[in-house]
């Protein structure tokens, strides 16, 4: 009898046993599940370049940009800072998981833009798909009305356009790379418009963008985007510093261009920043979840 009893004992504890296993290897299975890859970025716009980073569905994102003038005005000029701001502000609302759209407003040329991003492809955590791919463009209107432009401009001549294909791949949980391709178009340029080169309408550039997390909340980040055609284009560069302070994405950086919105990024002037032809700017980043859960 004792020996029995012993036996249903010793067989009830190793049946235990193995189910705390099955469940414990069940959970460690749901654990590894195959899922998109998250925060590839730290917010949607990497210094002036959008990026890959999507919106939920119901979720705003608020950002306020600014650039001031160049360093190498010194300290007269408080390296910049008294030359004046071109500020930009906008707003994008995630429609679904995928589809996000926007507008914003730079105070260079009085732009006012409309923007969509749409996710064609999500970096998978099995590497199953190695690469986030999202399509972002924007339409934008200069809205001055100096001069030449209030008397000649018509409407469509104050038209300018972005389409731009963002490739970017989360390497580590603290390196992410991203690639954009890029076409610019304005219907009409001129010396009253802040271009580069006034007799190129169509403009290419590659858009690079970099993000090394060196604290849990903090990354450094750069951006790289050579115009590959035009006599007079060059290239932006700029380098900056990304905090995360819940729901609050601060950046600070240097960069090359006084341009904000992606048009005028690419067919802008950029100064030299190996001259001190550069400026310091800040982005302020806010996401608010309008919808509700």
């Amino acid at each position: 009898m004792k020996k029995t009893l012993s036996l249903i004992i010793l067989i009830s504890v190793i049946s235990l046993f193995l189910a705390e296993s099955a469940f414990a290897q069940l959970e460690r299975t749901r654990v590894q599940e195959v899922r998109p890859v998250e925060l590839t970025f730290m917010a949607p716009r990497n210094i002036n370049l959008y990026t890959v980073e999507p919106l939920s569905p119901g979720e705003l994102h608020y950002s306020i940009m600014h650039t001031f003038g160049t360093v190498d005005s010194g300290i007269r000029n408080l390296w910049g800072i008294d030359q004046g701001a071109n500020v930009r502000f906008s707003f994008e609302y995630g429609l679904t998981e995928r589809l996000s759209l926007g507008f914003g407003r730079s105070s260079l040329d009085k732009v006012v833009d409309f923007t969509g991003r749409y996710a064609l492809l999500k970096q998978m955590s099995d590497n199953s798909m190695p690469v986030s791919v999202s399509l972002n463009t924007s339409a934008g209107i200069n809205t001055s009305s100096f001069g030449f432009l209030a008397e000649d401009y018509t409407f469509s001549d104050r038209l300018n356009f972005t389409g731009s294909l963002l490739i970017a791949r989360k390497f580590t949980e603290n390196f992410s790379l991203q690639v954009s391709p890029t076409v610019v178009h304005f219907n009409r340029v001129g010396q009253e418009t802040n271009v580069a080169d006034t007799d190129l309408n169509t403009y290419y550039a590659i858009g690079v963008a970099t993000r090394y997390k060196i604290k849990p909340r903090t990354a450094v980040s750069a951006q790289y985007i050579p115009t590959l055609n035009g006599e007079n284009t060059s290239y932006n560069l700029a380098l900056g510093i990304d905090i995360e302070t819940g729901g609050h994405v601060f950046q600070m950086f240097f960069t090359t261009s006084r341009a904000l919105n992606d048009q005028y990024l690419i067919a802008g002037e950029n100064g030299d920043f190996f001259d001190r032809q550069f400026r310091f700017g800040f982005n302020v980043n806010r996401l608010f979840n309008i919808r509700g859960r």
